[in-house]
């Protein structure tokens, strides 16, 4: 079964229980209540017909013609159980006739038959049953401040009489009915709730099987403020990553394939050269050819690093060191070049403490910096490179002189394959991966790299590391 009439079936049926239970409940309750109310109209029935008794037995004084003779008793018996408007005829002073009222409003005669009963004063039965059950209804006769009698009504537990039954059944159908109305309105909302929450997740399967056959453009356009809405712009934002690393890796091939076809083309016109006599294999020819090569092998190693990186394959043997001394190592492997290329180096580098690092990999890092400043940066020219400490993070920078690099681009340039100067990157060897590399390099030591216009024209890249604890 799908998810659709799963959800609308449990939602109707848990309306339709509750909705039942309340049924239950209300009618249960309306026939107790109803019961109850009857009971309390015949007890203010019975009270009016004994103040007519007692009227009655101050005029006689007595109750012996009742027991003497059963005629009258059951007349008496009879007139009151028609709880109508009926007369109930007896004699005064065993002569005269005398009439006594007890009205219900009901014409019928079955709602108290054999539930009145007579008592003397000494509580026995002068009409009714001979059984007295203990929950009845008694009213007192009184007779010159003094009990000469009782009379008690054994209440109703159910209805009896015929408008009593109408009127219960009448009320019972409209329960029904409203009921029904209810259960109806229940479903129509089930139903738009189920639309509501199957809708979005239909659109996001649909979503989803496009992802999975690669089309990566695919978005859904739910506008839901809940948990489905907020899972349909996760969706989006996957989307839209896969979509860019596919456009990436697309890109990554390209540029791979690149970088790869200008040395070896060189290589190749540089061989058929020689092989077609053009040109003679002498030591300038192999001074050509070995930079060419030299060039695809650094390509090649530089892949090979980033790759290791994206497969988390990248070693790192992570020791608490001293990282001045391991930037002023590579300051000291770089100063003849330096000197050559007529760019001067300045540091200002305070003492601060030791970091968690990859001693290998850190001084990978600061070789790629130097040599993007070697290859960049116009001579006569400078480097100043600065460390210090602020709280527990060391912040460490490379800033030298022009060219520098437009703003738009800062963002950019740790981007793989990026160069802002493409030809001339080129020409120096670059094929934009060291600074990338630098980039994962940090990431795996939990610091940052950011990058900026320098105060002298030039670039500045400044990285960030945490103090190791002590």
């Amino acid at each position: 079964m799908k998810i659709f009439p799963k959800l609308f079936l449990a939602s109707s049926m848990s309306f339709l229980v509750v909705i039942g239970l309340m049924l239950f409940v209300i009618q249960w309750r309306f026939e107790q209540d109803l019961t109850r109310y009857i009971n309390n109209i015949e007890t203010n029935q019975l009270e009016i017909f004994a103040s007519e008794l007692e009227e009655y037995y101050a005029e006689v004084q007595t109750w012996d013609f009742l027991e003497s003779n059963p005629r009258i008793a059951e007349l008496i018996l009879r007139e009151s159980r028609s709880f109508d408007q009926n007369i109930i005829i007896v004699p005064r002073a065993m002569r005269e006739r005398r009439r006594f009222r007890f009205s219900f409003d009901e014409p019928n005669d079955t709602r108290a038959m054999g539930r009145l009963i007579l008592l003397n004063q000494e509580k026995e039965v002068i009409i009714g049953t001979k059984e007295l059950p203990e929950n009845l209804i008694q009213i007192p006769i009184n007779f010159e401040e003094e009990v000469v009698g009782t009379l008690a009504l054994l209440p109703s537990n159910k209805l009896f009489e015929n408008i009593d039954l109408q009127f219960a059944d009448a009320q019972r159908q409209a329960l029904y009915l409203s009921g029904f109305a209810a259960l109806l309105i229940a479903a129509i909302i089930s139903l738009i709730l189920t639309q509501n929450i199957s809708g979005p997740i239909r659109k996001l399967a649909r979503a989803t099987r496009s992802l999975i056959s690669g089309e990566f453009k695919t978005r859904v356009n739910i506008t839901n403020k809940d948990e489905l809405g907020k899972l349909s712009r996760d969706f989006n934002i996957l989307a839209k990553t896969l979509d860019k690393e596919a456009e990436s890796t697309d890109k990554w091939l390209a540029d791979i394939s690149h970088e790869l076809r200008t040395p070896l083309a060189i290589l190749k016109s540089e061989l058929e050269a020689i092989e077609d006599g053009i040109r003679e294999f002498d030591e300038e020819t192999l001074n050509s050819l070995t930079h060419e090569v030299k060039r695809i092998n650094t390509l090649v190693n530089d892949l090979y690093e980033l790759s290791l990186s994206d497969l988390g394959a990248m070693k790192y043997q992570m020791v608490e060191m001293d990282i001045k001394t391991n930037i002023e190592s590579s300051i000291e492997s770089f100063r003849d070049r330096y000197r050559e290329a007529e760019i001067d180096i300045k540091t200002d580098l305070d003492e601060v403490g030791n970091i968690l690092g990859d001693q290998h990999r850190l001084t990978q890092l600061f070789t790629n910096l130097l040599e993007n400043t070697l290859k960049y940066t116009d001579g006569p020219g400078s480097l100043n490179i600065n460390m210090h400490a602020i709280d527990n993070e060391i912040i460490i920078s490379f800033a030298d002189s022009t060219p520098g690099v437009d703003e738009a681009t800062l963002d950019k340039i740790f981007d793989r394959f990026y160069r802002v100067e493409l030809s001339r990157s080129r020409e120096m060897g670059g094929a934009g991966l060291g600074l990338s590399i630098c980039s994962e390099i940090v990431d795996a030591h939990s610091g940052s790299i950011k990058a900026k216009q320098s105060s002298m024209g030039g670039l500045e890249i400044a990285v960030a590391f945490n103090k190791a604890e002590s």
